[in-house]
């Protein structure tokens, strides 16, 4: 038989303080490895270059049309931007399976092709079917087989999980308008050891001639990648105008 032991009240109010400390310190213990921002979006009044919706303290920038896509294909921009000096950076390995997310025209993807050569694989990823429409006839051109054009939406890239090395975005993530989705869906397709790289224009830098929205600052970007679950690896200052942030899942 099982004796039944009654316990004094006082001993019960015991027991009872005791269970809701230790609940209450779960509780606290939970809090305190939330965020400290949420993941929300806020919104402002647009100006000029804007969006009028905000993340984590800044207002996103409206994104650029495919009209524009003759601006990525500019002669200047082998000297304003040194991309032979960013695919250094990169450091891009034959084999490899990269993803250029906001690939436009795809002035990266083109170079990233030759470099991971035929066992390796570009994906060129963009929102506007018009740009993939420009990138499609560009390949065709020149005979390139490795990149795989990618209509994202503005939410997700669109992107197996667990099968990108390397992910790039050059000027790219101010403009997201759905960083949280997008970045969430990136990270997934992210290999466990895969990277990304943000490529931006710097805000700290007054002299670099592009609109106030279209540049982050390396702090702010460091930000935003916490908040996102991406760590800061680090970052590469050999460009005239961007910052070069590493960043892995």
């Amino acid at each position: 038989m099982h004796k039944q032991i009654f316990l004094p009240s006082s001993m019960k109010n015991l027991s009872r303080l005791i269970i809701l400390f230790f609940c209450a310190m779960i509780v606290a213990s939970a809090s305190a490895a939330e965020p400290a921002v949420n993941l929300v979006y806020g919104k402002v009044e647009k100006n000029n270059g804007g969006s009028g919706k905000t993340f984590a303290g800044r207002e996103i920038a409206s994104v650029m049309s495919w009209h524009g896509a003759g601006w990525l294909e500019r002669a200047e921009r082998k000297t304003e931007e040194r991309p032979d000096l960013l695919l250094q950076a990169l450091e891009p390995k034959p084999g490899m399976v990269i993803a250029d997310i906001g690939t436009g025209s795809g002035y990266y993807a083109r170079q990233l092709a030759t470099r991971v050569g035929t066992n390796g694989k570009v994906f060129a990823v963009d929102v506007q079917p018009q740009m993939l429409d420009i990138l499609n006839k560009q390949i065709q051109a020149m005979g390139i087989k490795n990149i795989t054009p990618v209509l994202s939406t503005e939410r997700d890239v669109n992107l197996a999980k667990d099968s990108i090395d390397l992910a790039i975005m050059v000027d790219v993530y101010h403009e997201l308008q759905y960083p949280i989705e997008v970045m969430t869906s990136l990270i997934k397709a992210l290999k466990p050891d895969g990277q990304l790289v943000l490529v931006e224009f710097r805000a700290e830098d007054p002299n670099v001639p592009i609109n106030a929205h279209h540049k982050m600052s390396q702090a702010q970007i460091k930000k935003e990648a916490a908040l996102l679950g991406l760590t800061w690896v680090k970052t590469i200052s050999t460009l005239p105008w961007q910052h070069v942030v590493i960043l892995r899942k």
